[in-house]
Order: C-alpha cells, then sequence, then structure tokens
C-alpha cells in the first residue's frame, strides 16, 4: 500500500489507544479499497508499556508504527501522524478511527469529490453503524447556533433502509472517525487544535477551515462501518468531564457565544438524559456524576483546558458498557 520510488497520493492516519485488535481490523478493511496509493501510519497514543511493539506485531508491514510518549489526546495524536505523512510528501490526508472499517470505493469516491470541487477541502462519507437493522451514524455534522452551539450528527439512528437517498452537501463539522483533507488545507489553516484533550478538536478546525473561505462536505455516496463500541447505561468518567468542559470551552472561545446558556442548554437536555440513566441503572454512581459536572462546569469557567489528571482517576463501576465516543451531544 506505500509505494517507495514516490510520495504516496494519501497518507492515513490512524490513532491507536489500546485498540490493537480494532486497528488490524480497520488496517485490513483498507487493503480492499480500490485505490491502493497510501502511506499508512498508526500513531501509538498508549500510556501501556511495550503498546507500540504490540503495535507492530499485529500490523506487520501494513502500517508504519509511530511510537508515542503516552496519551496526548485525539488532537495530539492525529497531529503527529499528520505531520509525518506531509513529511513523506502525500497530497491528502485521510484521519480513521481504528474502529471503523472502509468500503472498497470509500477513499476513490471522496477522493473524486475532492477533484470535482475545488474550493472543498474538508470531505467525509457517510457512516453507518451494523445492526439488525443497520442505522447511520454520520450524515453531516451540524453546530446549532440557535441551541447554544449543540453539535449532532445527521440522520443518527435511522435505519438504513429508510434514510434519504445519498447526497452530497455542505456541513458545519466532518467526524474525526473519516475526515479527508488536502495537504494544502492543513499547510494553510494548521492542524487540528489539541487544548481539548477529546472532542470538539475536529469541530473548531473545521469552523476554522470554513472561515477561510473553503466548503466543508459530506459524500454520502461513499459509505463506510463504524463499529462503535457498546454506550452501555453509564457515560464514562472521560466522556462526561470533557463533553461538557469542552462544549463551554468551544462556544465562548470560538462561536463568541453565551457559554452559561449553552450550559443550562446541556443540563435540560443532554446531562438530564443521561443523570436519567444513571439513576436507574447505578444509582449509587449519582455523586460521581454530579461530582464530575461540577468540577467540568468550574474547570470550563476557569478557562482550564487540555488533559485533566483529575478525571483519569474517578472509579467507573464496572460491566456497564463503553462510553459513547466523540459523535455528538444528543438529547434523545
Amino acid at each position: 500500500m506505500r509505494p517507495r520510488l514516490r510520495a504516496a497520493r494519501v497518507g492515513v492516519v490512524i490513532v491507536d489507544h489500546d485498540s490493537i485488535a480494532d486497528t488490524e481490523g480497520c488496517l485490513a478493511s483498507l487493503e480492499t479499497s480500490q485505490e491502493l496509493d497510501m502511506a499508512v501510519v498508526v500513531v501509538d497514543n498508549s500510556e501501556q508499556e511495550g503498546s507500540a511493539g504490540r503495535l507492530r506485531a499485529g500490523t506487520g508491514a501494513r502500517a508504519e508504527v509511530l511510537p508515542g510518549g503516552g496519551n496526548s489526546g485525539f488532537a495530539g495524536g492525529a497531529n503527529r501522524g499528520i505531520r509525518h505523512v506531509l513529511e513523506q510528501g502525500c497530497d491528502y490526508v485521510w484521519l480513521l478511527n481504528p474502529d471503523t472499517r472502509v468500503e472498497p470505493a470509500t477513499l476513490p469516491r471522496l477522493l473524486q469529490h475532492l477533484d470535482e470541487v475545488p474550493d472543498c477541502a474538508v470531505v467525509g462519507p457517510r457512516i453507518i453503524e451494523p445492526g439488525d437493522p443497520p442505522t447511520v451514524w454520520f450524515d453531516g455534522g451540524v453546530v446549532a447556533l440557535n441551541r447554544h452551539g449543540e453539535t449532532r450528527h445527521v440522520g443518527q439512528g435511522v435505519s438504513l433502509d429508510e434514510a434519504p437517498a445519498p447526497r452530497v452537501l455542505d456541513v458545519d463539522y466532518v467526524t474525526g472517525a473519516s475526515l479527508l483533507t488536502r495537504r494544502t488545507v492543513l499547510e494553510t489553516v494548521g492542524l487540528l487544535p489539541e487544548h481539548y484533550f477529546l472532542y470538539f478538536e475536529e469541530t473548531e478546525w473545521c469552523h476554522r477551515v470554513r472561515a477561510a473561505g473553503w466548503r466543508v462536505m459530506v459524500d454520502q455516496r461513499a459509505r463506510m462501518l463504524h463499529h462503535k463500541r457498546s454506550s452501555g447505561d453509564l457515560p464514562s468518567p472521560y466522556h462526561l468531564y470533557y463533553m461538557v468542559r469542552n462544549r463551554y470551552l468551544f462556544v465562548q472561545r470560538v462561536l463568541g457565544g453565551d457559554p452559561e446558556a449553552a450550559l443550562a442548554q446541556m443540563q435540560r437536555t443532554w446531562l438530564r438524559n443521561w443523570r436519567r440513566r444513571v439513576t436507574a441503572a447505578a444509582p449509587e454512581w449519582l455523586p460521581e456524576f454530579d461530582a464530575l459536572v461540577e468540577l467540568a462546569v468550574a474547570d470550563a469557567r476557569a478557562g482550564r483546558d487540555g488533559r485533566s489528571e483529575a478525571v483519569s482517576h474517578v472509579p467507573w463501576p464496572d460491566d456497564r458498557g463503553e462510553a459513547p465516543d466523540e459523535s455528538a451531544e444528543r438529547a434523545d
């Protein structure tokens, strides 16, 4: 997949955080692509000793593994990979989550879109969550200004059989689970913002891209799967903390809106629904839930960003499933 006589056309960046099996599945799907002019880089974002070696053993010759110095957050890991493939001379950069699976025509369709729409800087595909029935996970990202910066995925949860016919549309952001961009965009707009540590980095970056006069789009004719881990009954501590804190900071710093109004809107919808689920599934965890929200709000009001060491030590009840990933805040 990585020609050595010249620079590969596409640099693929996968950030791995203790998800080797997922990464191996993603690499296997890339090998079925109709476009194989790729330089594939897996960024080790783990804090476990020996993780880079285990990644190399699992990926073999299919990808280059970049060892890391611990968990630098999604943007920190992604930027390490982006710099590397740009140094190799790649014309395009494709960010992929380890738990995604591409179809043979996914990348060719996205590249064709960029060829056909020269003012498009970023394009993403329709992302499908497998199941019975399969459902849409992402058909585009929206930042709802009339709801104080609430973010959502277009069509999320709609049965694929009932989803609208695939179309091409302008969106507010493309999820970092599958984001294809041009080298020239990264060189002019810059890399992903790292101050969030987790969530909202691609949302802010796409906002900057659009402010620079480029279009951000989704071509739903390109498809791929997202094997999202079960959301379970409880939000993980990191999901709860970073979504609350970073929504506040995003609205305040990027949108220039009222972050307190954004917080109040979250409390009426997203937080209220999570608290209801915690009450039903693990009422003994409610004090931790409330304390995490209070910490996130206090840190946001104080302007604290980056990684929070306090959150990484918060206990999370066992066997409650995994946290939702970076998709969106949702009231349902």
